[in-house]
């Protein structure tokens, strides 16, 4: 059976992997499509062909035009493609959308926005032109993607190196454990806790250990979705949560699935959860696994 879809990850130039987990392009030619996207990076997209809409919350429904950012996600939220689409776009790091976008997450996280109230109007319509002209056929897969390089290129505004440094360490320590402790980021950073606590929910949306939940539940599910994980990693993974339904209810939150229904079935949530598509921190970090 033909796939639904089609993703295929580009990885990003070496001068932007500060600011860029992947670029990728999205394909389909359903005339509907319906997913859910895990609670993931921030996205720069281009809607060549085809339109989108995704729940953020109830009630707050964001329809997708020509060209728009996601901003950085705070949980699993589901969304329904008219399609055909024809679509490419840029997952953010932290950094990424900071230097991109300038907003603090905690503020403006968790919503679609459209590109024009982000970028410049130049660089709005260039988003928009790469999406038309690989929908069209006029470029490839690589030549799209290298239009968007250019285009998070020109936007960059780099942060304050020490809030760059910020950044850097909050990602080594929610990648170090399972469940990293608070203790050993403050001595990492030199910063007090409530700086800590200001940073984290500026440039990550949340608290040190809201994050904690967030990328533990992401991490687990990546784990669990490959269907020959041996088991000695299976039990490092379910020892991080309380008991079983801990464990359903947290991976469900952030990534829209069970675990039972993870690596069962092509989706965009098995394809944008591992380290090709998610990218952030160091999914592998937390566990003895070769």
């Amino acid at each position: 059976m033909e796939p639904k879809f089609r993703f295929r990850f580009i990885a990003a130039p070496a001068d932007l992997a500060p600011y860029v987990n992947t670029l990728f392009v999205f394909e389909t030619d359903e005339a509907r499509l319906d997913d859910i996207l895990p609670a993931y990076s921030a996205q720069m997209i281009a809607f060549g062909s085809g339109e989108a809409r995704m729940q953020f919350a109830p009630g707050e429904v964001a329809r997708s035009s020509p060209a728009f950012l996601v901003a950085p996600m705070q949980e699993a939220a589901p969304f329904a493609m008219a399609g055909p689409v024809r679509a490419c776009g840029v997952s953010l790091t932290a950094e990424g959308w900071a230097a991109v976008a300038g907003l603090p997450v905690d503020k403006f996280g968790h919503r679609k926005m459209d590109a024009a109230e982000v970028l410049s109007r130049d660089l709005a319509e260039a988003l928009e032109k790469a999406g038309a002209d690989f929908a069209a056929g006029h470029i490839d897969a690589e030549a799209a993607c290298e239009m968007l390089a250019g285009i998070v290129r020109k936007a960059v505004q780099p942060i304050l190196p020490a809030h760059s440094e910020f950044i850097a360490a909050m990602i080594a320590w929610l990648g170090s454990s399972f469940s990293p402790d608070l203790p050993e980021l403050l001595a990492k950073t030199g910063l007090s806790e409530r700086q800590v606590q200001r940073l984290s929910k500026r440039y990550f949306g949340k608290p040190p250990a809201r994050l904690v939940r967030r990328y533990r539940a992401i991490r687990a599910a990546t784990f669990l979705s490959q269907p020959d994980l041996r088991q000695q990693y299976q039990d490092e993974v379910t020892g991080a949560f309380f008991d079983q339904a801990h464990m359903i209810r947290e991976i469900r939150l952030f990534t829209g699935r069970t675990p039972n229904k993870l690596g069962t079935e092509s989706s965009v949530t098995s394809d944008t959860l591992g380290p090709d598509g998610y990218g952030m921190i160091d999914l592998f970090g937390a566990t003895t696994a070769a």
